[in-house]
């Protein structure tokens, strides 16, 4: 596997630290600092695949409609957790991440991007999906868009990367990569 050239570096998805390195990571507006004790991979698998018609307990979603963002059960951790994730609708439907429930990721003044299954034409290893999730009640949510004229009984979106177990550290170290685990307003 290639060096890594950044933290949304566009080869496959690899960690973007090495064990006993550390972590500052942005969340709920604040920088916070860690030692990674532990980092494992989380391979694309049915565990790793919400089926948000289901979750939001429709039976479809509507021709060109919305499912309004929602929590993804499968993506809650538990405390000094954290998620390294890159994703894809499995289905014909367009994903709009949340994280925090109410910071749009992917977002701009005038712009909030979606995840489709064509994004995969232009990025074949999904970097420009890359998101965090840190720890307990900092939840991302999914909102979901139906493209397509007609109504779709299922809405499929499947996550692979990598978790990580962290400790937290009481001041900046002098040496970390710095990553975003939320949206961020101009």
């Amino acid at each position: 596997m290639p060096l890594l050239s950044g933290i949304y570096d566009s080869n496959p998805i690899q960690p973007v630290a090495k064990i006993k390195e550390n972590l500052s990571i942005l969340t709920i507006g604040q920088w916070n600092h860690y030692n990674i004790d532990f980092i494992e991979p989380m391979p694309l698998s049915s565990p790793m695949m919400v089926e948000m018609v289901a979750a939001s307990g429709a039976a479809t979603i509507a021709a060109n409609g919305t499912i309004g963002k929602q929590l993804c059960a499968i993506l809650q951790l538990a405390d000094n957790e954290f998620f390294h994730l890159r994703w894809e609708p499995i289905d014909d439907m367009e994903g709009v991440l949340w994280e925090q429930a109410s910071q749009g990721r992917f977002a701009a003044r005038s712009v909030h991007a979606r995840v489709s299954r064509a994004t995969s034409a232009r990025d074949p290893y999904l970097a420009t999906t890359t998101f965090w999730i840190l720890g307990r009640n900092r939840d991302m949510n999914l909102e979901v868009r139906n493209p397509n004229p007609v109504a779709w009984p299922v809405a499929r979106f499947v996550f692979f990367g990598y978790r990580y177990i962290l400790t937290p550290l009481t001041s900046a170290p002098q040496v970390t990569t710095w990553l975003p685990a939320e949206g961020r307003a101009a």
